[in-house]
């Protein structure tokens, strides 16, 4: 479904190569790891200097491609004076969708009392949660999603999680800032200065029992576990 082989950027990434077939995939990694400019890659929001990314067999930037594919930066852009309900109207006529779509997820992120409200008067929180109603309208086949819970409380990421575990078919590729959420994924690659160091599921990567997160804290993010 993504596949990327010596994928580069300059200054970011420096001949990454992963496939991702199908599942939820997390990036773990600091900031500055090459995991926005991964995500933005795949998207076809960034170019690679050399090597090559494919969404389903065809370039990210491919009309063909973009319709596989929801993306989420990690400070999606709402236009402040539009209402919730706009802003999910224009994610439908963009996609295509019919109403069953909007209303999944209007229900799907629990945000049927803040449609009527304008974007700016919505607390962070909300605003998240209206961004990822918007970007994952109608499931499409590829997620690739950066850090989709920051800014969510405790009831939104588990709206967020209840939906991705549900997801069905096809790939997320979520890029994570918590080691616990990273436990949920089925896969993990940890990023440390745009290379992967490493990748498997999460009782490789963590640990069975959380035994590898001193070594992710002080190796990898560069702080004392203790």
């Amino acid at each position: 479904m993504v596949a990327v082989e010596a994928l580069a950027k300059r200054g970011r990434l420096f001949g990454l190569s992963f496939r991702a077939e199908g599942g939820v995939v997390g990036l773990l990694g600091p900031n500055g790891a090459g995991k926005s400019t991964l995500l933005a890659l795949l998207a076809g929001r960034l170019r690679p200097d050399g090597g090559k990314a494919l969404l389903g067999g065809h370039a990210p930037w491919d009309p063909k491609a973009l319709a596989l594919r929801a993306y989420l930066p990690q400070n999606p852009r709402l236009f402040p004076h539009l209402k919730a309900l706009e802003v999910l109207q224009g994610a439908q006529r963009a996609k295509r969708l019919g109403q069953e779509a909007l209303e999944e997820a209007v229900f799907r992120m629990g945000i049927e009392r803040l449609l009527a409200k304008r974007v700016g008067e919505l607390s962070g929180g909300q605003a998240k949660r209206l961004a990822i109603a918007a970007s994952l309208m109608g499931n499409p086949p590829v997620w690739l999603l950066d850090e989709p819970t920051a800014a969510l409380d405790p009831k939104g990421q588990e709206r967020f999680w209840n939906w991705v575990r549900e997801k069905g078919e096809g790939v997320a590729i979520l890029a994570l800032h918590d080691l616990e959420e990273a436990a949920l994924a089925q896969r993990l690659f940890l990023l440390k200065g745009g290379r992967l160091l490493e990748e498997g599921p999460p009782e490789q990567v963590l640990g069975p029992r959380g035994e590898r997160l001193p070594w992710l804290m002080e190796v990898v993010y560069g702080e004392d576990a203790a």
